[in-house]
């Protein structure tokens, strides 16, 4: 009897405890940890290497055994893996720069790693151990190199991508064109001179675009003479002297011409035909520069009177605004101007289109001069453009140039161009079969694509293997991956390519 009640007073404890949720668990659950998978899944191509795809987590649902609790209990393993990778930059000399890393998962710890222009291995940085950095330019190097080693509490690691840190330095320019360009009456150095940058100005009072007027100079023969000079920006001007001189004004062309020596004479003696062999040559001498085309404000030309067989600006002068007044070869500056844009577009040049963006038009009173220039330094206080109604003074060029000029050219300063590198090439493995295993590679660069490509042991040639368009592709192999052989080719933003080192995948034998 006593027993009976025992028990009894067992089972009415058990059946409380079992209310409150104490005996609800459904026990503690050992979850296993997959290596990160990079990339897609495999699409389906019998050519293609076979691979088993892991999921990213895995996690356990449990509910309490009381109806009335509604809510789930679940738990899930967060993998190690990076969400935001270093980016590259620039700084300046003496200056620092923050680099950094994200990345989730569980007790996570950081190692920098940085190698220096000249140097063949990289090294990690004493006290760079956490997820962003500040890193001071000491004035001995030019670029550096670095990613960065993200490990979690279970001992897995996953290595950043490498980025660079890049020496800024000063952009050189190089101007071709006519008196606009050079500075008029005003100066040597025009609009150039202004910028803040180093510069080469080639620019000639009187030069044109085409070759009709065999005695001015030749804007694109300007550029072609250039051989010891790399710029990074060219700026042009012209067809102002064209328009003057009532030189015809050429077909537009509906697409553009790589050989700058294929033009004919007749097509040369136009300004569209000089216009697009000066463009042509921009791109085949210096395809990697920044290109611009400056439009010359809208021009009112004040006529001079003759006196004692000279030219002299009296009150009296009359005045002819270019903009509405066809020369000539039967167009007017407005046509200039809506040609040249049509030819910018075409060659993808960028336009400065100072006669539209600026408020400068000398038909207006408000910027005629009132005295010639003739080197007078009082002229360029309060002045916008010489007497006749053409060339730009100081203020001209400060109040109407200059803004629109730099609208365009955002920054004073750029970085060197970072090379297509390929920093760390893949590596061939000897795996058990069925063993997860990853293929990876590093390289710099702009604008990277990576592409790999597979031959396996009983095939003759590679072939693309579609949806691999990462840097680091992880896949777990079945048996016909045992000898096959991978490389990577991976292209920038300009189209350069590089071919990776061929790789093998064994298995272990026996």
């Amino acid at each position: 009897m006593k027993m009976n009640k025992v028990f009894a007073l067992l089972l009415v404890l058990a059946m409380l405890l079992a209310s409150s949720g104490i005996l609800a668990s459904c026990g503690n659950i050992d979850h296993p940890v997959f290596p990160e998978y990079v990339g897609s899944s495999e699409p389906e191509n019998s050519e293609a290497p076979a691979v088993t795809v892991e999921d990213d987590t895995v996690s356990s649902d449990t509910s309490d055994s009381d109806s009335s609790d509604e809510s789930d209990v679940s738990s899930e393993v967060q993998l190690l893996r990076i969400t935001s990778q270093p980016k590259s930059l620039t700084v300046s000399n003496g200056g620092s720069v923050k680099i950094s890393v994200k990345a989730k998962g569980e007790n996570l710890k950081y190692k920098w790693y940085f190698r220096q222009d000249g140097e063949s291995s990289y090294a990690a940085m004493k006290g760079y151990t956490h997820s962003s950095e500040t890193v001071k330019h000491d004035g001995k190097w030019e670029r550096m190199l670095y990613y960065c080693v993200v490990s979690d509490g279970s001992g897995n690691s996953v290595t950043s991508e490498t980025a660079a840190i890049t020496l800024e330095r000063l952009m050189r320019v190089l101007a071709v064109g006519d008196s606009i360009c050079r500075g008029g009456r005003n100066s040597h150095k025009g609009f150039v001179g202004d910028l803040g940058l180093p510069y080469l100005n080639l620019g000639q009072n009187g030069a044109t675009l085409s070759t009709k007027q065999t005695s001015v100079p030749n804007i694109p023969q300007q550029l072609a003479d250039v051989n010891d000079y790399k710029p990074d920006i060219i700026i042009a001007d012209g067809g102002v002297n064209d328009y003057i001189y009532d030189v015809p004004l050429g077909t537009i062309p509906a697409k553009p011409v790589s050989d700058p020596d294929s033009f004919s004479d007749k097509s040369l003696a136009t300004a569209m035909g000089g216009l697009q062999r000066l463009f042509a040559l921009m791109k085949s001498k210096f395809p990697e520069a920044q290109r611009y085309f400056v439009i010359t404000h809208r021009t009112t030309q004040r006529v001079p009177t003759k006196e004692d067989g000279k030219y002299v600006f009296t009150d009296g002068d009359r005045y002819v605004d270019w903009t509405v007044t066809k020369n000539k070869a039967g167009y007017t500056q407005q046509d200039l101007h809506d040609a040249i844009v049509s030819c910018c577009k075409v060659y993808g040049v960028e336009v400065i289109d100072v006669y539209n963006k600026s408020d400068l038009n000398t038909a207006d009173s408000k910027y005629r001069s009132s005295i010639s220039f003739n080197g007078d330094p009082s002229a360029t206080e309060s002045e916008y453009v010489d007497i006749d109604g053409v060339h730009p003074l100081d203020r001209g060029y400060r109040e109407c140039y200059m803004p629109v000029i730099l609208s365009h050219i955002k920054s004073a300063r750029q970085s060197a161009e970072i090379p297509l590198e390929i920093i760390r090439q893949p590596q061939s493995r000897t795996i058990n079969s069925g063993e997860k295993v990853t293929v990876s590679i590093n390289a710099t660069g702009s604008g990277l694509k990576f592409q790999w490509f597979f031959k396996k042991s009983d095939q003759t040639s590679f072939s693309e293997w579609k949806g691999r368009t990462h840097d680091s592709e992880s896949v777990t192999p079945n048996e016909t991956w045992d000898g096959i052989q991978l490389y990577c080719v991976v292209s920038d933003k300009n189209g350069k390519k590089l071919k990776s080192d061929v790789i093998t995948i064994s298995f272990v034998k026996g």
